[in-house]
């Protein structure tokens, strides 16, 4: 199964690449599905990236680690691999960003994942496709508020705050 989605942003496409691309690790800045993040070193390939995610869609949450395949400055993209934590019905999940200039003060960021589904969950790709691809909407919209506001989404700050009351030892994992 195929994902594509795009968000126009008014930001310089270097602005969009430092937080998506040199901060990959900190994807928790950003992204309200995300309660927490590491990377166990500089983004290049092969560095693995786990994160502690609420529920995404038809994706309970857990913990999910992802590898780095490409990381490119220079093309302003990187693509990573789900290594562990994905729900039983996906087998295998590759995302690749782009980020491209549009302008001297504008760029857009690209998503486009492939799933591959098992069993009888390949039947059930058309709805869950919808539903991840309005999910992917929500993430890219958090993005472009936190580039263009210089803070993040308010569906970001209302999930750290909904953490951050729950106290050390009770996140929704």
């Amino acid at each position: 199964m195929q994902l594509l989605r795009t968000v126009q942003i008014g930001v310089p496409a270097t602005a969009a690449w430092a937080l998506l691309g040199e901060r990959f690790g900190e994807i928790t800045a950003w992204a309200s599905v995300i309660m927490a993040s590491t990377l166990d070193g500089p983004p290049r390939p092969g560095a693995v990236r786990t994160c502690h995610t609420a529920r995404f869609g038809p994706v309970p949450p857990g913990e999910v680690r992802e590898r780095l395949l490409v990381f490119d400055p220079a093309a302003l993209t990187l693509t990573y691999e789900a290594l562990s934590g994905l729900p039983a019905f996906i087998t295998h999940a590759v995302n690749r960003w782009t980020v491209t200039p549009t302008g001297p003060a504008t760029c857009t960021v690209t998503t486009d994942a492939t799933l591959t589904l098992r069993g009888p969950a390949r039947l059930l790709a058309g709805p869950l496709a919808v539903r991840l691809e309005w999910d992917a909407g929500r993430v890219l919209d958090e993005l472009r508020h936190s580039l263009e506001h210089h803070e993040p989404h308010p569906r970001t700050r209302a999930a750290r705050h909904a953490e951050a009351q729950r106290g050390p030892g009770h996140a929704r994992i």
